[in-house]
């Protein structure tokens, strides 16, 4: 099993694997290609002008796991490849691949593994390949079940990140 947790955590790199100055700064560089990242606050309200008439708010897509966000000193930060561009509509390719991942994951994991370079990828990023071969990325996320018991202690409940929007 230890040989397993070694081998999970290379994967998700070692610069983002724990929350840190540095891991945060990581995650931000890593997500800059594909989207960038942004604070809740201001993704909650650009949700709420983009979405007139079928507004659904931040905390509700993150609370039921159609969305994620990682925390970095008492702030939410949303990795915005979730999201289309044009009309902040989510992306199904993003939601698909969430839900293979782990359930117990934090969100700080989950965006660690989104930016992280994987070998079933050719050394690509999930994110960076979500929008050209969907398929070989949820087959990677697919391969990390038993890695959930590693992250467990690692997890928050989703409404205590939906209650930081």
């Amino acid at each position: 099993m230890r040989n397993f947790v070694q081998q999970g955590q290379r994967e998700l790199g070692a610069d983002f694997a724990t929350p840190s100055g540095r891991g945060f700064i990581a995650l931000l560089e890593a997500f800059r290609a594909t989207g960038g990242t942004a604070p809740g606050e201001i993704v909650g309200r650009l949700l709420e002008e983009h979405q007139v008439g079928n507004a659904v708010s931040l905390a509700k897509l993150i609370y039921t796991g159609q969305a994620f966000g990682f925390e970095w000193r008492d702030s939410l930060w949303i990795p915005m490849f979730q999201f289309d561009a044009n009309d902040l509509a989510l992306k199904a390719c993003a939601q698909s691949v969430r839900a293979e991942l782990p359930s117990l994951w934090s969100g700080w994991n989950v965006a660690s593994w989104f930016a992280a370079r994987n070998a079933r990828l050719d050394g690509h990023s999930p994110a960076d390949w979500l929008d050209s071969d969907l398929e070989a990325v949820v087959q990677a996320a697919q391969a990390l079940e038993s890695v959930d018991e590693f992250s467990a202690p690692l997890a928050r409940r989703a409404h205590e990140v939906a209650a930081h929007v």
